[in-house]
């Protein structure tokens, strides 16, 4: 009975928020969009949240999480290199001075695709800074080890540095 009950439900959201988006202001319109495409992520519906997510920019081209969400569905579906051009345009985008996640995400893309030098030049940008997100320390330590850098990578893997928490590859909401 559950199962029945899902699918109806989600129809019924995918209903009402069409039905919004169709009579909002575009900003409005693309963080419904975006919730929607959110949910279909969730439920693994890929194709159906690319959708909405395209709709998501064409209302609002400049909003840093729909493109984090965009690089997500490119990489599940295996195109490393939009999924690092949506990143980097979400780090130029971004509406404050955090641009860790953005950073983090296309560190994890480019080590997935075997980039390391790539992804230790990008990492570099937060080394200096003070703090470091959750997760940073392994994912600069595996790029300097296939950099070449064990010693530099072991320094790091035992130095002492504040870790803020951040999660890892996610979708923004």
């Amino acid at each position: 009975m559950t199962q029945k009950v899902a699918p109806l439900a989600l129809g019924i959201l995918t209903f009402f928020l069409s039905a919004c988006a169709a009579t909002t202001e575009p900003a409005v319109r693309a963080y419904l969009h975006e919730q929607q495409a959110f949910s279909e992520i969730r439920s693994g519906q890929l194709d159906n949240a690319e959708a909405d997510l395209k709709q998501a920019l064409r209302d609002n081209p400049t909003e840093p999480t729909i493109l984090n969400n965009m690089a997500y569905i490119e990489f599940k579906k295996g195109d490393y290199q939009k999924a690092v051009g949506y990143l980097e345009q979400a780090r130029v985008l971004r509406n404050d001075d955090n641009d860790e996640p953005y950073i983090l995400n296309e560190a994890r893309i480019l080590i997935a695709n075997h980039q390391y030098l790539r992804a230790l030049t990008l990492l570099s940008l937060i080394e200096p800074r003070r703090t470091w997100p959750h997760g940073y320390r392994k994912m600069l330590a595996k790029a300097l080890i296939h950099n070449g850098q064990n010693a530099r990578a072991m320094a790091v893997l035992l130095e002492k540095h504040d870790e803020t928490s951040l999660p890892g590859l996610s979708i923004s909401r």
